[in-house]
């Protein structure tokens, strides 16, 4: 179980993993978690982090004779960003992939049977120095033959030095759940004040145990490039051919 050190309340949906191996998972609503690993190194760590909270690395040797252990992590210090005002005049513009071809059904990739911490993303291609607030993000459900609502999360990455997603730019989480079976999932982000002057990645999380491609799939183009990755610290994999239907609408000063 992972907790916050100071309240002892469970932290929901906190990433553990192996750094760089396919072993990895997400928490439930409940801060509860449970990770089967084959193989690993006396060299290997266990990693745990969650958005806001500072991360917490276990050697292997250690984590490995866990049982019911509730693994603590403390809430970060962060120097807060330069206050941003919102312009009241201001252009609406879409980024990403506008258009949604439904011909096309992509899903996630898993690894080791398990899906959760795995993520599809794509550039937003937002010019460098324009300064914009992210209002909504969107994708298209192709089909969904799942009876439950399926939780997903949002992520936004600054671009690391090789081009690929990097530092999170968020401060809190965005979890929500869908039960559309067909059409725009649209999420609302006004009331965050998500905002950034640079290029970014948007990035879809998902948090179920399993995803069956054949009951579940989202719109996708066939120009790239796309970024995925298969467990939660796996390095990201840049697709070339074939992209993801994600777009964000943002707002900037006229």
């Amino acid at each position: 179980k992972v907790a916050d050190k100071s309240t002892k309340e469970p932290i929901p949906f906190a990433s553990i993993g192996i750094k760089g191996k396919s072993y990895g998972t997400v928490c439930d609503e409940n801060g509860v978690f449970e990770l089967k690993i084959a193989a690993f190194t006396d060299a290997d760590t266990l990693k745990i982090s969650a958005i806001g909270y500072n991360g917490v690395k276990v050697a292997m040797p250690v984590a490995k004779n866990y049982s019911n252990e509730t693994i603590y992590l403390s809430v970060t210090s962060v120097q807060l960003n330069e206050v941003k005002i919102k312009p009241q005049k201001t252009i609406t513009k879409v980024l990403g992939n506008k258009n949604y071809n439904t011909g096309i059904c992509l899903s996630f990739t898993g690894a080791e049977g398990n899906y959760k911490g795995a993520e599809i993303s794509i550039k937003a291609k937002n010019k460098k120095g324009r300064l914009v607030f992210l209002e909504n993000f969107n994708f298209y459900i192709v089909k969904n033959l799942y009876k439950d609502s399926l939780t997903f999360r949002l992520n936004f990455y600054k671009e690391d030095k090789e081009g690929l997603p990097g530092e999170n730019i968020l401060r809190k989480p965005i979890v929500f759940k869908t039960a559309v079976k067909e059409g725009v999932v649209s999420v609302n982000l006004k009331h965050l004040l998500i905002n950034t002057d640079d290029d970014f990645f948007m990035s879809l999380e998902c948090l179920e145990d399993q995803i069956d491609k054949e009951k579940l799939c989202f719109s996708g183009s066939v120009s790239g490039p796309c970024f995925m990755k298969v467990a939660t610290f796996m390095d990201w994999m840049k697709i070339p051919f074939g992209g993801i239907d994600f777009n964000v609408t943002v707002t900037y000063q006229k």
